[in-house]
């Protein structure tokens, strides 16, 4: 068992946390670190590259516990099993065991020689780096952005039903929950091992952002070496796009994100050297766990999956005699651990409606010159200059394969809408650091020495870090909406709704009026907010209320709506203001949040219906 120590870390977690639960303590952080101790079990699927290292394969073992626990607890609720404190403890607990039990070999080799200890310093500068530029957007409460209080009420949902596939009773009168379990997979089990309140889990993403940056680094490291780790590591830190996603609050998207490089490491095994069976099953529980996080991202994963296969077929006879016995074994594994996530995405889709046309997310298109400030004008002439010099030794060179794919799959999906083909092509811009940042790495290690590539990454980490710095606050404050002035206003509003009674929202308060005031809302997204065609009808009667229009004031008395609650700054998709009502009575207004209620109509008593 000694060349086990992150499986006995894992094993270890697991007993305490629950020996600590049946004496009465809740102990928050050791449930947390709970739900990504499965990944520590699961080493020995880590590539042995990455394993070389003990930094590494502690970088990269609790994003493949965020894989892992969130296909076991998906399956296991797709199997009806009820997601309790005990339930989730089991099902936990039984993984690592098993995995300890199961897996030969060790979870992690080498030693911690000076060129490793200066690694982990440099990777734990990045860290910081990016935790403190994330706190600028994240730090106090509420959180910036209006989604993160779909996810939180989701969580407490969770909490309630013990389950994934439930109806969320708030939201547009009452649909099912269509967001992608992966994410709220975990906060829901968090909420069930620790009795916290469901508010805690709100600046989870602050987690995953991370995860990313330790992902980056394993992934570069077992490449490309230490220094090449730490500076992508640390270009993914601090690159302003990577805190924007923070802002609008992009849980899913990140939370699948923080998965991908792993994905790319093991991608480059695959058409470089191959993969026994352990890989075959690190690399499924990887795809399984990108498909479970965010449906966008699995089809950029596969995308570029099936783009680097093809390339490499063509490249390199070699490849193709190994690459499709490779890839069979991959599939094979993925056939073993994907059911029960299948089943509850299928489940989910059936309730969508259908998909919306891709006219409806023509707003969407990617500015690129607002993508080029994101990534930073100086970042971005070096990506460019880092592919430029990468396409031609591809052939020598096949490691570079999986993130030039990438990149070329991003720019393709960002312009899909030529061929009608429906996608939010504008965030295709949040996949762009983990595709360039290896690269722009990999090329300042290559063409200087060490001490001088390190210091000139370090230079450029520093620029992008100051465009950062002041961007971080114009995000925040252009995501936030609930201000201790607009949180007074939706307590007044609060306090007098009455049971089951329906209020109307623009896009900008949607998601946090459900949750903040906890009743029945139509909510006026715009088509390229929405993702099921089957809540675009009741977009459509949200916004004939806030227009009021004759179909809105009918539906308005119908429904029994009072209150309509608008953001006086809020903008379409396409910059245009949105409508609010203008002859309603003002009930509360402040420089984020209009409470207008509405003439002639009064509150029915139960519900929308």
């Amino acid at each position: 068992m000694s060349r086990r120590p992150l499986g006995i870390a894992a094993v270890t977690v697991a007993g305490l946390e629950a020996a600590l639960a049946a004496a009465g303590v809740q102990a928050s952080l050791l449930s947390a670190v709970l739900l990504v101790a499965p990944g520590f079990a699961l080493a020995p699927l880590l590539p042995e590259p990455l394993r070389r290292s003990p930094v590494a394969a502690l970088a990269a073992a609790p994003v493949l516990g965020v894989a892992a626990s969130s296909i076991v607890l998906i399956s296991a609720s797709s199997a009806s099993i009820p997601l309790t404190g005990t339930a989730v403890r089991l099902i936990l607990g039984t993984t690592i065991v098993l995995a300890v039990a199961l897996l030969p070999g060790p979870d992690v080799g080498g030693r911690l020689d000076r060129g490793a200890r200066l690694g982990a310093l440099g990777l734990g500068a990045a860290v910081v780096a990016g935790v403190v530029l994330e706190g600028r957007v994240l730090h106090g409460s509420p959180a910036p952005g209006n989604d993160w209080a779909k996810y939180v009420l989701y969580a407490d949902e969770i909490r309630r039903h013990h389950a994934l596939l439930i109806d969320n009773p708030y939201w547009m009168l009452g649909v099912p929950f269509r967001e992608d379990p992966g994410a709220p997979a975990l906060y829901g089990s968090f909420l069930v091992l620790s009795g916290q309140s469901a508010s805690t889990v709100m600046h989870g993403i602050w987690g995953f952002a991370v995860l990313s940056v330790l992902s980056t680094y394993a992934y570069v490291r077992s490449l490309w070496g230490e220094v090449s780790g730490v500076l992508a590591a640390a270009f993914v830190a601090v690159i302003p796009v990577s805190h924007d996603i923070l802002g609008w609050h992009g849980l899913a998207n990140l939370a699948a994100l923080c998965q991908l490089p792993l994905v790319l490491l093991y991608l480059t095994l695959l058409v470089t050297r191959g993969l026994d069976w352990r890989g075959a099953g690190g690399f499924g529980v990887l795809l399984v766990g990108v498909a479970a996080a965010h449906r966008l991202s699995l089809i950029v994963t596969v995308a570029t999956v099936a783009a680097t296969l093809a390339v490499a077929l063509v490249l390199s006879a070699e490849a193709r005699r190994r690459m499709p016995r490779d890839a069979l074994k991959v599939a094979v594994l993925v056939a073993l651990i994907s059911p029960g996530v299948v089943y509850d995405l299928v489940t989910r889709g059936r309730s969508f409606g259908g998909t919306l046309s891709y006219r409806s997310y023509l707003s969407s298109k990617v500015d690129l010159s607002l993508a080029a400030s994101d990534l930073t004008w100086l970042f971005c002439a070096l990506a460019v200059a880092a592919l430029v010099l990468a396409v031609p030794r591809l052939r020598r060179d096949p490691r570079l394969l999986p993130p030039i794919a990438l990149f070329a799959v991003i720019a393709a999906l960002a312009y899909v809408w030529i061929i009608h083909l429906p996608l939010a092509y504008l965030r295709m811009v949040y996949f762009v650091p983990f595709a360039v940042a290896p690269l722009v790495a990999i090329e300042l290690v290559r063409r200087l020495p060490p001490r001088l590539a390190a210091a000139a990454g370090g230079a450029l980490a520093l620029a992008m870090a100051a465009f950062a710095w002041p961007q971080a606050t114009s995000v925040r404050d252009f995501y936030s909406f609930a201000t201790p002035a607009t949180l007074r206003g939706l307590d007044a509003v609060a306090e007098r709704v009455r049971p089951g009674e329906v209020i109307v929202t623009d896009r900008c308060w949607s998601f946090l009026a459900t949750w903040l005031v906890h009743t029945q809302t139509l909510a006026a997204l715009e088509p390229a907010d929405i993702q099921p065609k089957a809540e675009l009808e009741r977009a459509r009667q949200a916004r004939a209320v806030l227009e009021e229009s004759p179909r809105g004031k009918r539906l308005a008395r119908r429904l029994g709506i009072r209150y309509a609650l608008a953001d006086p700054t809020c903008d379409e998709v396409s910059g245009h203001p949105v409508p609010v009502p203008v002859t309603g009575e003002p009930v509360f207004i402040s420089d984020r949040l209009a409470v207008m209620r509405l003439r002639g109509t009064d509150a029915r008593a139960a519900g929308g219906g």
